[in-house]
């Protein structure tokens, strides 16, 4: 026989707890959904300042807000939340009554938080201060001896609580520890290589929270620098965002969430040429997506794409090797095949040779390739020695500044069209 309590099924499904000094006073609760809110609930709090919010769904990140717009951020793992607090404008005045899963995330956030702002003071003097000094290595031990901190806390609650969403969180969350003893260039190559080394992109629990959207803006952070220009800016985004979109073509409703995350964003900043690459669908595997999926694919990045199928490619002026220009109305052929390459792009140098093969056993194609390495003795060597001469190679030197990379169509190296 099958007894119910009443009260106690609610319960189990509630974030409840006391703001003191704030009785009487609206309190909403909204699903955190990367840069989204979505309303869940909102009530009245009483005399006190206490509160429950009843059969709160699915599990995941969540925020309550008050009518001045200060927020608290709450996890929800399908059991009751409890937690008192004197200062709704602070995560870390709550105390959790109940909820382990909050406890280690907040005791996570705070040490992070206060990690990353002494490191931000250090920074300055590991990177600039004269070398060798006592002072130099006082600051690198200090600097190193606070990431270390941070990755054994967060591994001993992970070690712990390992099948908890706080433990998912904290370990997407976490960043790798970088090798002082490095210079810059080689502690931003490694922090690309390994950014998301500890990130499940099969778990869709991460598009319940802002941590994994977080952690993909500064990700691309990476491949930014100062005085590029605005093609060099677009370029080193597409670079990142062709990583992040091989990492979620592992499980389609996270691709989605990332396409639309980004192909928004990117749009909203006013760069073309990113949208346009999103909108390619990079590493987008059709056959093994359902037919919805893909219908809400198109729906989302049809109004960016600057290039259609099937349409006419336009006219592509450039200089030759000889110093001359060309146009691709001066080929003959029944066929064109465009590629977009540098010296400089190990990925472009593994696919050129599968393009002379192609080439080679295709006589009705032309390749065209454009180049945006320095047109020097050392390129001219390398297309001489791997047998790419039958091409029309162009270069002017210009890089993304040429003429032809100005098209709307062109947004990184290593694409291929067929005109």
């Amino acid at each position: 026989m099958l007894i119910g309590i009443p009260g106690l099924l609610l319960a189990q499904q509630s974030i409840s707890g006391t703001v003191q000094g704030f009785g009487n006073q609206l309190l909403k609760l909204e699903a955190i959904r990367g840069d989204q809110r979505f309303l869940v609930d909102s009530v009245l709090t009483d005399v006190s300042g206490s509160f429950q919010f009843a059969d709160v769904g699915d599990p995941g990140m969540y925020q309550i807000t008050t009518p001045f717009g200060n927020s608290l951020t709450i996890l929800f793992n399908g059991e009751p939340v409890q937690f008192v607090t004197d200062d709704p404008r602070s995560n870390g005045s709550m105390q959790f009554i109940q909820s382990i899963d909050n406890k280690g995330w907040s005791e996570y956030v705070l040490l992070r938080d206060r990690v990353f702002y002494l490191q931000n003071l250090l920074k300055p003097i590991v990177s600039e201060y004269e070398q060798p000094s006592t002072f130099h290595s006082l600051a690198v031990q200090e600097f190193d001896s606070l990431q270390k901190l941070l990755f054994n806390q967060a591994n001993s609650w992970m070690d712990t609580h390992p099948n908890s969403l706080a433990a998912l969180y904290i370990k997407t969350d976490i960043r790798p520890q970088i090798n002082l003893q490095d210079d810059f260039t080689a502690q931003r190559d490694y922090l690309k290589d390994h950014f998301f080394d500890q990130t499940d992109f099969n778990d869709t629990l991460l598009i319940r929270s802002n941590i994994l959207t977080r952690k993909m803006i500064d990700f691309l952070s990476l491949f930014q620098s100062e005085d590029q220009s605005m093609q060099a800016v677009q370029f080193e985004f597409i670079k990142g965002l062709d990583r992040l979109f091989e990492y979620a073509s592992v499980n389609e409703t996270m691709y989605i969430f990332v396409l639309e995350y980004m192909i928004n964003g990117f749009a909203h900043l006013g760069l073309p040429a990113v949208t346009d690459f999103i909108s390619s669908l990079p590493h987008f595997d059709a056959v093994c997506m359902e037919t919805e999926g893909f219908m809400k694919l198109e729906k989302i990045v049809g109004p960016f794409r600057n290039t259609q199928l099937g349409t006419k490619a336009p006219d592509l002026i450039g200089e030759g090797f000889n110093g001359k220009d060309f146009s691709l109305e001066q080929i003959d052929k029944p066929y064109t095949l465009l590629v977009f390459w540098s010296i400089t792009c190990s990925h472009c140098l593994d696919m050129l040779p599968e393009l002379e093969v192609f080439r080679a056993n295709n006589p009705d194609y032309q390749l065209v390739s454009v180049i945006l390495s320095k047109n020097d003795e050392m390129l001219h060597d390398f297309i001489k020695t791997e047998g790419f001469t039958n091409w029309i190679h162009l270069n002017d030197g210009l890089g993304w500044e040429s003429p032809p990379m100005q098209k709307p169509i062109i947004f990184s190296v290593r694409q291929v069209y067929l005109c």
